[in-house]
């Protein structure tokens, strides 16, 4: 009468166990193009929320008081604000997705709409994510802030 398994059959329902593991994992889809534009829009959408409850342009002088209200679109300083907030594991934007166009400074009027220092722009801003050829465009209205995400 046998009560246990032997060592061979525990091996093969490993080596099973593995092979499956492995075609899975292949199967599973990169969803980072996804992962990194939706960081990007977060981003743009808290610096329009600051902005919201913040007035930080000196009608004055014609220009902002400090970048409360302002976004700096750039792969490493997003990568160094992910860095400075309170996550145990902070994502980060891959070092193959590209943002263009590149160090882009975008800042906001106290009803979120994107703002130039002479005026209101008139034109979206395009940001385009590329990340494995494949790429995601990403529109900033000019009079109401919103965003639209192409492919």
């Amino acid at each position: 009468m046998k009560k246990a398994f032997s060592m061979i059959e525990l091996i093969y329902v490993i080596v099973i166990i593995g092979i499956l593991a492995t075609g899975a994992t292949m199967a599973m889809p990169d969803n980072r193009l996804y992962s990194d534009t939706n960081l990007i829009i977060q981003k743009i959408k808290q610096k329009q929320m600051q902005a919201l409850r913040y007035d930080n342009f000196n009608y004055m002088t014609g220009s902002f008081i400090d970048d409360t209200t302002c976004i700096y679109i750039n792969k490493n300083s997003i990568n160094a604000d992910e860095k400075k907030s309170a996550k145990a594991k902070p994502y980060q934007i891959s070092s193959k997705t590209t943002i263009s166009p590149n160090d882009l400074n975008i800042c906001f009027d106290t009803l979120g709409r994107p703002f130039n220092v002479n005026n209101f722009l008139k034109m979206p801003i395009e940001l385009n994510i590329t990340y494995k050829k494949r790429t995601k465009q990403v529109l900033i209205m000019p009079f109401s802030g919103g965003m639209i995400v192409k492919r």
